[in-house]
């Protein structure tokens, strides 16, 4: 069963608009205009125009004839702007759709819906920038005039991308759809949109009655089904969710949107059943990235590693989530024990959410292979390859690779180097300072945490690092409370700091009070590191055989922790001994 929802939960994450999360979010939205296409060179707009704006023209065509659609763009962008000729500005629109610059097509469809009021297509590009750009309220005031031929699909595409925007604005936006409705109730579509904003305010019980009152004028309404598919499953009613997706598709067994949230409900509950229903959508819509996708990552849940592999080429062959194909083929061959092959996978991974992962493999490989030069030459290229924001993250993964393979003094060089640059660097410091504790250099590592509090009082997970290294590593409890205890009022659910509290009261000799707090940390958290704390506590306070089955349950989770086989030996406490009641 974990499988199975861990699976569901990664279809869903797939991408923000990609189509397996529209399935149990949102229903999926046609988009009102036509989508971008490859560019081609149409005839100029016929009218007169100077010959400056003649040239800008043919220079645009021929830069676009050359591939050069940047330049293309730029020309009839400034020339939309000189001319507001409506065809220019449609062309200019059309061009930027295709780069992806929203910002230059939202003003282009701006410029086209103004000249060429009585063109449906125009207002509904504008429209449809604006949805892009999160202009929503905009956007939907402008559908509401009812300019454009299919003010259904835009009020649905209008609540499904308020995902975007902040709490306030979807609320507000909310606030208009109800109002419309109350003016409209028979608008499927408004139903349908108001539904989905109140699904995304986390208001599924309002949500599902709108649905329903969709599908009751329209009981076979797709986007309605899907909608109220989606909540029934958001409130853990799955088997309703299928079985109403499922009566559909007995008389509409052809509907691809029907059987494609029926195989994402499945994700959730039977894998083998949605991993036949994708390959069926794949089958008939082979070239549907979405759907390979959903494929591939159900398949690989379920160990079928042939089809995985066959669906994430066939991504690649699309030129598609090229990301995810390769980080997948990198693990595959490095479970094949082809390391020259996953180095190969995994250097193809350019930036984005497999980028940090596949980085992390290809310098574990190198330092598995005893290869410490490639891997630090590696490291290097990536550092002058990522934005500046991620040089930190780099650094991270590469230190922890190093001490991975015991090789914690070249990990130690690793984070030095950015840190002269930059000494006041909080994350960086921090995994300075567990490196120089896990190396027994207790002082610098309290000197570390000490320079992050200094610049960042409130830093609450270095305020508990330094109270838990100085409970740890001297007498000074007193201080090492106080620190705790800061740093437990500015996360008082945090249960890494909740043990740090309940093991400094042990050390103060505060006992009952130590067990509240190591009960209360350990229930929030099972961890090996805090049944060694709360065994010994129990243990130290006359309470054995709890103090036994703590460190029982803890060593399920860790067969081989340190923490509780460190406690046990220095307790005088046999291993063997704890499956035994005490005999006190």
């Amino acid at each position: 069963m974990k499988a199975v929802l861990k699976v569901g939960a990664a279809l869903v994450a797939i991408a923000l608009t990609g189509c397996v999360q529209q399935a149990i979010i949102e229903p999926p939205v046609e988009e009102p205009v036509v989508k971008a296409e490859p560019v081609e060179p149409p005839e100029l707009p016929p009218r007169p125009f100077t010959s400056d704006t003649f040239y800008a023209l043919l220079s645009a065509e021929i830069a676009g004839s050359r591939g050069r659609f940047d330049v293309a763009l730029a020309n009839y962008a400034q020339q939309a702007e000189q001319t507001r000729d409506p065809k220019v500005a449609e062309r200019a629109f059309r061009i930027a759709r295709y780069l992806g610059d929203k910002e230059t097509a939202q003003r282009t469809a701006a410029i086209w819906a103004e000249a060429a009021p009585d063109n449906q297509d125009a207002q509904a590009s504008a429209i449809l920038a604006l949805i892009e750009a999160d202009r929503l309220m905009e956007a939907f005031n402008i559908t509401k005039r009812g300019t454009t031929r299919d003010s259904g699909s835009l009020y649905q595409s209008i609540a499904a991308n308020a995902q975007q925007v902040t709490d306030t604005q979807r609320e507000q936006l909310l606030e208009q759809y109800q109002l419309l409705l109350t003016e409209e109730p028979t608008n499927i579509s408004l139903l349908i949109g108001t539904g989905l904003l109140l699904q995304q305010q986390q208001r599924p019980e309002q949500a599902l009655a709108l649905a329903n009152q969709a599908l009751a004028l329209e009981p076979n309404n797709t986007h309605a089904l899907v909608l109220a598919s989606g909540l029934m499953h958001q409130q853990k009613r799955n088997a309703e969710a299928l079985a109403l997706i499922e009566g559909k598709l007995a008389s509409d067994p052809d509907n691809t949107r029907l059987r494609l949230q029926y195989a994402r409900l499945l994700t959730f509950t039977d894998l083998e059943t949605a991993q036949s229903e994708f390959q069926q959508l794949v089958d008939t819509n082979p070239q549907d990235a979405d759907m390979l996708h959903a494929l591939a990552l159900v398949a690989e849940q379920r160990g079928d590693l042939l089809t995985a592999e066959r669906s994430y080429y066939a991504l690649l062959e699309l030129g598609k989530d090229s990301n995810a194909a390769h980080f997948f083929l990198g693990k595959l061959a490095e479970s094949r024990d082809q390391p020259d092959e996953a180095l190969k996978q995994y250097s193809r991974v350019r930036l984005g959410d497999e980028f940090a992962a596949a980085n992390a493999q290809i310098l574990a490989i190198y330092l598995a292979q005893g290869q410490a030069a490639s891997a630090a030459n590696h490291y290097q290229r990536m550092l002058n390859y990522v934005p500046d924001e991620q040089r930190d993250q780099l650094t991270l993964i590469y230190q922890q690779r190093l001490i991975e393979a015991e090789r914690p003094d070249e990990a130690l060089k690793v984070l030095n180097e950015p840190l002269t640059a930059e000494p006041q660097n909080s994350d960086l410091l921090y995994s300075r300072a567990m490196l120089h504790e896990q190396l027994g250099n207790h002082e610098l590592a309290e000197q570390d945490l000490r320079t992050i509090v200094e610049y960042d009082p409130n830093n609450a997970t270095a305020l508990n690092a330094l109270g838990y290294i100085l409970t740890e590593n001297t007498e000074r409890y007193s201080e090492a409370y106080e620190l705790i205890k800061q740093a437990l009022e500015l996360q008082p659910d945090d249960p890494a700091t909740i043990d740090s509290l309940g093991w400094v009261h042990y050390r103060l000799g505060n006992l009952e009070i130590a067990i509240r707090y190591l009960r209360k940390a350990i229930h929030i958290y099972p961890d090996h590191e805090i049944a060694a704390h709360l065994g010994e506590a129990l243990w130290v306070n006359s309470q054995r055989d709890e103090a036994k089955s703590i460190w029982s349950q803890g060593l399920e989770l860790h067969p081989e922790s340190p923490y509780i086989l460190e406690t046990l030996e220095r307790l005088d406490v046999p291993r063997d001994a704890l499956a035994e009641p005490d005999p006190q």
